[in-house]
């Protein structure tokens, strides 16, 4: 390997003033190549770059560096290697690149080398394990179980709504039949009856005669049994016998027609604590309000 250092100059020098009898001869020293002058500039510029490289034959011989502040010196070596005729004056790209390529350490590989390299188990945690997944999880499933409550909460009271709704219209189904059945037979009672009121009404003032039956004397029985009569319904000329007759009902249900009853006394009901009667010798027929006390209300019903 060749390093060359700043005494290639001093040995150049002395070459230079050392007499000799050789005339014009070149004067003795060493041969000059194309590698002669590359490091002859590399040792100029070593101030500004620092470091140089040696190549010989295409191989990299040396790195040598040189202070910044060493500045070649100028010999007339320079000038004997400005002239000399170099044996090549380019330096092909290949070589160019490999100056900067070798500077760089390498280090070979061969192909069987064994390699080390640190390997483990790399633990993963789902994201349903950590913190904020078990969070969103359990704030889904209380959203899910609210959702579910109120789901249920509400077919609930729909279904309750349902029901109360039902059991209200068979309710008012069954008082409106209720009230249309008692409406029915307080009609046909009150038809009937408040019929049998209306002619009795027409013979106020007519004379109380006892056993009397007829528009020309009435008593309490023949009174009652006179006008029904006219209605096609048959009665008993009987104020004890009258107690049989029809079905008894409350003094709150009493109507128009039923017949008042009390021991020994009958009167045709008008309505409203009314009463029409034949009560007794000298009396005609009146109507007037209910004197009876603990009275026994008999429907006629035909």
């Amino acid at each position: 390997m060749t390093v060359l250092t700043d005494r290639t100059h001093d040995w150049a020098d002395d070459q230079a003033n050392r007499s000799s009898s050789r005339g014009r001869h070149r004067a003795d020293g060493p041969a000059l190549t194309p590698f002669t002058a590359l490091t002859q500039t590399a040792a100029e510029n070593a101030a500004r770059t620092g470091a140089i490289a040696v190549v010989t034959s295409g191989m990299l011989a040396s790195v040598f560096t040189q202070t910044a502040h060493t500045a070649p010196a100028e010999t007339h070596t320079q000038t004997t290697l400005a002239g000399a005729t170099p044996v090549s004056n380019t330096v092909d790209s290949t070589t160019r690149a490999g100056f900067t390529e070798n500077l760089v350490t390498k280090v070979k590989v061969t192909q069987d080398a064994d390699f080390w390299a640190e390997r483990g188990r790399v633990s993963v945690t789902p994201y349903a394990e950590t913190e904020a997944g078990i969070a969103e999880a359990k704030e889904k499933a209380e959203a899910e179980a609210r959702a579910k409550a109120e789901a249920e909460a509400k077919a609930e009271a729909e279904a309750a709504a349902a029901a109360e709704a039902a059991a209200a219209a068979e309710a008012e189904e069954a008082v409106a039949a209720e009230a249309e059945a008692v409406v029915e037979t307080v009609a046909d009672a009150s038809g009937l009856g408040q019929q049998a009121v209306n002619l009795a009404l027409e013979y106020v003032g007519v004379p109380y005669v006892w056993g009397g039956a007829s528009p020309s004397g009435f008593d309490c029985s023949g009174l009652i049994q006179y006008v029904y009569g006219q209605l096609g319904v048959s009665l008993p000329h009987s104020s004890s016998a009258m107690s049989t007759v029809g079905y008894q009902v409350s003094a709150a249900e009493a109507q128009p027609g039923d017949i008042v009853w009390t021991s020994g006394h009958v009167a045709l009901y008008a309505g409203n604590g009314m009463v029409v009667e034949a009560q007794q010798q000298g009396t005609p027929v009146q109507y007037g309000e209910m004197w009876q006390n603990n009275a026994v209300f008999i429907r006629v019903t035909g």
